[in-house]
């Protein structure tokens, strides 16, 4: 089987260094000058972060066995998705050192001591329909994640940080195009289960109570950051993208929402 004439998934063209030279600094005093109640619940997303964009190479090498039982097309995908995956998880370590000074060496060693739970995730693996799914639902969580991201912390260091924000939001967007791409070109007969597979996606990823490390449902770690109908308004999102529903009106709700009297949204540690 080849990669179908009318498939064209995207990747967009950028890097790091373009952005956040290795010689880069925060501008002068920022630091100092922040509310430090923010700036302790940006470090401690971004911790939670860099590592979530760096487990999805665990979860790649636990694919690559079973590479003959996918379409050509999802192959594609998956390849692409990693080496942006993989970029995000660079970015993210470069900001992460600038607002923190931890060595190098030492985020090494703590990305070396995650164990990564297949098993949890076992029943999103059952084949490429449901891995298209699951990344559709992550991908589209992540980019309004991102977003809020963006509009509640990047922006308060600098032009630099602030861009590579954009690139991620950006990104993940297209991988949420590319997924659904690849659903309909491939899988246009199974669309009618999206509806309850969603359902159980999220129904999983509240049961959990967790992240497994494993890339996928990373959003179980930061639940308190979205009003109690995040996922629900995510799923309806993606079904309009399918015609299987209306288009919900709520979008932005998600990445505006604050707790009332909240200038941003705190992390529970």
């Amino acid at each position: 089987m080849t990669v179908p004439k009318t498939l064209s998934l995207q990747q967009r063209s950028w890097q790091v260094e373009d952005f956040l030279p290795v010689d880069y600094g925060l501008p002068s005093g920022l630091l100092t000058q922040l509310d430090q109640d923010l700036h302790r619940n940006c470090v401690r997303l971004l911790g939670r972060d860099v590592y979530s964009e760096g487990d999805s190479q665990p979860l790649f090498d636990y694919l690559q066995p079973r590479w003959a039982e996918f379409t050509p097309g999802f192959r594609q995908l998956m390849t692409l998705w990693l080496a942006d995956e993989q970029k995000h998880y660079q970015a993210l370590r470069r900001v992460y050192q600038l607002l923190t000074r931890i060595p190098e060496e030492e985020m090494n060693q703590c990305f070396a001591r995650r164990h990564h739970e297949i098993e949890p995730i076992q029943a999103l693996l059952a084949d490429e329909f449901t891995i298209l799914v699951a990344l559709l639902f992550d991908e589209l969580g992540s980019t309004i994640s991102y977003r809020r991201d963006l509009r509640e912390y990047y922006r308060h260091y600098g032009p630099a940080v602030t861009n590579i924000a954009k690139q991620l939001v950006m990104d993940e967007g297209i991988h949420f195009q590319n997924a659904a791409q690849i659903l309909q070109t491939y899988h246009d007969k199974r669309l009618g289960e999206l509806p309850a597979l969603l359902h159980h996606i999220s129904r999983l990823e509240k049961s959990l109570g967790r992240y497994c490390k494993t890339f996928f449902l990373d959003h179980a770690q930061e639940q308190e950051r979205f009003p109690p109908d995040f996922n629900e308004v995510i799923i309806a999102m993606i079904l309009a993208h399918f015609d299987l529903g209306p288009s919900p009106r709520r979008g932005q709700y998600l990445w505006a929402w604050k707790p009332a009297g909240q200038a941003f949204t705190p992390l529970v540690a």
